[in-house]
């Protein structure tokens, strides 16, 4: 699978033909799994999820974006049994968090959340997107989440398909790459989206503005 599904590329306003889009729209090579999802429930089934999730204050008004992960493993030839909160990716992936540990069960992509045609959020975490999401009480923007650093060009790549983008990162470490990459020449991959209102800790805050919108002017739109 690729690291964004064809549909959803195109849904963007995407165009399969365009040959800056083939890297994210490529298959990649997958290895045999070595999990066995047994069971998918809905939050608040299992007890310790539920009460890590209301741990980070994030129960209320998301629980229904996530659901109750129960795998299997085999180690050193014992089937082992684990769950995790989780949610899907592009590549049909389960990425799985709870208070021990985050992790993915199958390939690893971009998460897509389809809304506004013409504003996209996007986002380094899941939970990070929770919390804003919480916070704007539901706002209807796109949204991205990028799942790992790797895919922070991706998510860049497809701003072109929106008027407005917001970034929140909490990440220094993808503030100065986008500095370095976007901060003096924009990009093809912006041209048609002034990126914006980009808010650092993010997910440690309780007020949303923290430092200056980060925003680049397009150097023309269609």
């Amino acid at each position: 699978m690729s690291i964004i599904h064809l549909d959803t590329f195109i849904k963007l306003g995407g165009d399969h033909k365009d040959s800056d889009a083939i890297r994210w729209l490529r298959p990649r090579l997958t290895n045999a799994p070595d999990f066995t999802i047994d069971r998918l429930l809905p939050t608040g089934t299992t007890r310790v999820l539920t009460r890590y999730l209301k741990h980070l204050g994030l129960w209320s008004g998301t629980n229904e974006l996530l659901q109750e992960v129960h795998y299997s493993r085999s180690i050193d030839g014992t089937l082992c049994s684990y769950s995790a909160l989780g949610w899907l990716n592009e590549a049909g992936g389960w990425v799985i968090q709870n208070a021990r540990w985050r992790g993915l069960l199958g390939q690893k992509a971009i998460t897509v959340r389809l809304g506004s045609p013409s504003r996209v959020a996007i986002f380094e975490t899941y939970f990070e997107f929770l919390k804003w999401y919480q916070f704007y009480k539901a706002p209807d923007h796109t949204v991205i989440v990028l799942n790992s650093s790797d895919f922070l060009e991706a998510g860049m790549f497809l701003c072109r398909y929106f008027k407005k983008a917001e970034l929140f990162f909490s990440n220094e470490r993808f503030w100065k790459r986008i500095d370095l990459r976007y901060g003096n020449v924009i990009d093809r991959s912006v041209q048609y989206a002034p990126l914006n209102e980009g808010y650092r800790n993010f997910l440690d805050s309780k007020l949303p503005t923290l430092c200056k919108p980060i925003t680049y002017e397009p150097l023309h739109r269609c």
